[in-house]
């Protein structure tokens, strides 16, 4: 069973969430940055030495070449190629609509005009984890992504890649696929190697050690974000279903030891029947027993009104948010923070894993209340630009005085040159 709090319990779980903020862990930063150093020192060598380090298989070539691509492609089963190729365009589609709304300007003034201009970065690496499961749903999400946005190399580091990941990196575009994992795939990606290509921005979900590369290599790559584990807020009213209520938080325990879901809701008769239910379902046939461990940080939190649930929530800045509720559109305006939205009884998270378009690359760890999910902007460089179009005398003479105000005399002359000169 998961513990259920009310009232003053719950606001004091909600506390104990926001008032902590994920720091750098001593012990993962130090080993991170010795394995970073020998991937820079000794390259592909240090890529297969860390590979059997960490007992996984050490990559016969550290690119795969066209053949070995083509070959992991041929053995996907064709209902596979079909669902992937599904989730591909609508997950293409979304960020082809997403890419609408990043266009140039220009804004003229007097004598001048200033703009902006949008350019993807040249490269990207995405890096799809390769633990429990398979996730071809990553390299869609990451890959698709770089490629609507316009970026001309795409590569894929996974672990023990799988020839569904293969697949679907093949049909978002990607270049160059790479049998390699954990912070010395972020390395490679970072520094390059004899086999691996440097990128310029590095993509993907991780377990801590990738997130802290990702954190330590900031600055040698871009980064999308410092994604944490997997985590959901669900609001309910009375009117939600226990069993669906119930296999939401199933679902987000599915992931891993310390991923979460806080379940708020305003009525004490539907936090005990989907408690029921989870225990149920959790000691069904077929089940594996971890995902019964891993409820044990879960929670159930009953609230005095479903206006309570969402202030919690806006607190909580959940990666992921289910409004499982009567008539959710008129909660949606009140809810401020989080990384993707899923509306309506009928709604749960594994639509937005998998196929309904828009991207499950999503801030973790409260940081909803500043960041965004993977998106095409996150590949984008915004690029303003200046041009004299007319007489700049005005101009000229503003800069200056305001060069003299800060004592920066070449600053002034420069402006001051330049409005005696003709007009060009």
């Amino acid at each position: 069973m998961i513990p259920v709090l009310y009232g003053d319990g719950a606001w004091k779980a909600i506390d104990a969430v926001t008032g902590s903020r994920r720091a750098a862990d001593p012990t993962v930063a130090a080993k991170v940055s010795g394995i970073i150093e020998m991937v820079r020192r000794e390259g592909d060598s240090a890529l297969r030495a860390l590979a059997v380090k960490f007992n996984e298989p050490e990559p016969e070539r550290i690119l795969l070449s066209q053949e070995e691509v083509a070959a992991a492609c041929n053995r996907v089963p064709d209902e596979a190629k079909r669902v992937i190729g599904r989730a591909e365009k609508n997950i293409r589609a979304f960020a082809d609509a997403a890419m609408e709304s990043v266009k140039p300007f220009e804004l003229e003034r007097e004598g001048f005009s200033v703009g902006m201009d949008f350019r993807p970065v040249a490269s990207a690496g995405c890096y799809v984890p390769g633990g429990r499961y398979p996730l071809p749903s990553s390299a869609l999400m990451t890959a698709v992504t770089a490629s609507a946005a316009g970026v001309a190399e795409i590569a894929i580091a996974s672990p023990r890649i799988r020839d569904e990941v293969v697949f679907a990196g093949t049909l978002a575009g990607v270049t160059r696929f790479y049998p390699v994992g954990g912070a010395q795939a972020i390395a490679a990606l970072a520094f390059g190697t004899d086999s691996v290509w440097p990128v310029d921005m590095v993509v993907g979900p991780g377990n801590a050690f990738v997130t802290e590369a990702k954190r330590q290599l900031l600055g040698v790559v871009g980064i999308d974000m410092l994604a944490g584990p997997s985590e959901v807020v669900i609001i309910a009213d009375g009117g939600a279903d226990p069993r669906l209520m119930a296999l939401e938080i199933l679902a987000q325990a599915e992931h891993d030891p310390d991923s979460r879901a806080w379940f708020l809701t305003s009525s004490s008769k539907l936090a005990g029947e989907a408690n029921e239910e989870v225990s149920l379902i959790a000691k069904g046939e077929g089940v594996p027993s971890f995902v019964g461990e891993h409820l044990k940080d879960h929670r159930i939190l009953v609230f005095d009104g479903v206006e309570e649930c969402v202030d919690a929530a806006n607190d909580l800045s959940p990666e992921h948010l289910v409004l499982a509720v009567e008539n959710p559109e008129a909660l949606k305006g009140d809810l401020k923070n989080y990384g993707a939205l899923f509306m309506s009884y009928r709604s749960t998270v594994a639509f937005g894993d998998y196929l309904s378009g828009p991207n499950h690359t999503l801030p973790t760890g409260t940081t909803a209340r500043f960041s965004e999910g993977l998106n095409p902007r996150t590949f984008m460089r915004a690029q303003s630009w200046f041009v004299p179009r007319g007489d700049i005398s005005a101009l000229s003479g503003d800069t200056a005085l305001f060069a003299s105000m800060e004592g920066l005399s070449f600053h002034r002359m420069a402006a001051e040159a330049r409005g005696a000169r003709p007009k060009s």
